[in-house]
């Protein structure tokens, strides 16, 4: 179960790394300074927190880097795109569910 985790947790890592760098170039080549600027203080963000509290997933698999910051860093990463995929996954769940009614939509008259 380790080891599959892990392989998720890498992979997940992997594709951040790879979305951040593709959206940020985008961004940056479009001028689209608010979308770098998000996308930048994201990833500052998960790093950071999680550099402050300590948290280290890949420790926890029992995974040591060369760099001891390293697992934190990797993270941090892992969290700033951890929201995303939960937003994301969210509203494909919802989705399914099928249209809603809006919320001032006064329910249907019943019938005598």
């Amino acid at each position: 179960m380790d080891m599959m985790l892990l392989t998720l947790m890498m992979a997940v890592t992997v594709e951040g790394l790879i979305e951040y760098i593709k959206t940020f170039g985008r961004a940056v080549l479009a001028k689209q300074w608010k979308t770098a600027a998000t996308q930048g203080c994201a990833l500052a963000l998960g790093i950071a927190l999680c550099t402050a509290v300590g948290a280290d997933f890949y420790g926890a698999l029992g995974v040591t880097f060369a760099l001891p910051w390293a697992g934190s860093l990797l993270t941090g990463i892992f969290a700033s795109r951890g929201s995303n995929y939960l937003s994301d996954l969210i509203a494909r769940l919802r989705a399914l569910g099928g249209p809603q009614p809006a919320a001032d939509t006064p329910p249907a008259a019943a019938q005598p």
